[in-house]
């Protein structure tokens, strides 16, 4: 029997004893250990799966490719369902920040790799991304991005 189980975040250790209720009282302790992302694979300025075998992402992604249409913003909009490494990091390379969705994410290494491409990141206040992201106005902060460009890039370098 195990001493130690790793997991990746607090939110995945409350969501394991909750299942697991047993594993304290057999003396097996929760370990928080955060993934690593390596700052080193984006040049210091100078998304990307979507499992088409579930039903329910292709169903989702049609469903945003209708809402795109019917707000008459589909030439606007750009839906990638899988991108390779180099491309991953060309698209942060190009934006001004990352918007991630996810509600109950165990970890989320989406927004890790953003603020390692020096982008700032805004996501629901849910799951591990509470663990790695510091909260701020969300509808603030996203115009103030907008309107002050630099401000996205400062926050990107210090993040």
């Amino acid at each position: 029997m195990a001493d130690v189980i790793l997991v990746d975040s607090k939110f995945t250790a409350n969501t394991f004893a909750d299942t697991f209720k047993k594993l304290h009282a057999r003396g097996i302790r929760l370990v928080v250990l955060y993934l690593a992302v390596n700052v080193y694979q984006f040049d210091k300025p100078h998304s990307c799966g979507c499992d088409k075998l579930l039903r329910e992402n292709v169903e989702y992604l049609e469903e945003l490719k209708s809402l795109a249409e019917r707000n008459g913003m589909s030439d606007r909009v750009n839906f990638i369902t899988s991108c390779s490494t180099t491309e991953r990091n060309a698209l942060l390379f190009e934006c001004l920040c990352v918007f991630y969705t996810p509600k109950d994410e165990h970890f989320g290494i989406v927004p890790l790799e953003a603020m390692a491409a020096y982008k700032p990141v805004s996501a629901c206040d849910s799951g591990g991304p509470v663990e790695t992201i510091k909260n701020e106005e969300f509808s603030l902060s996203m115009a103030k991005l907008i309107q002050e460009p630099q401000m996205a890039k400062n926050m990107g370098e210090n993040a």
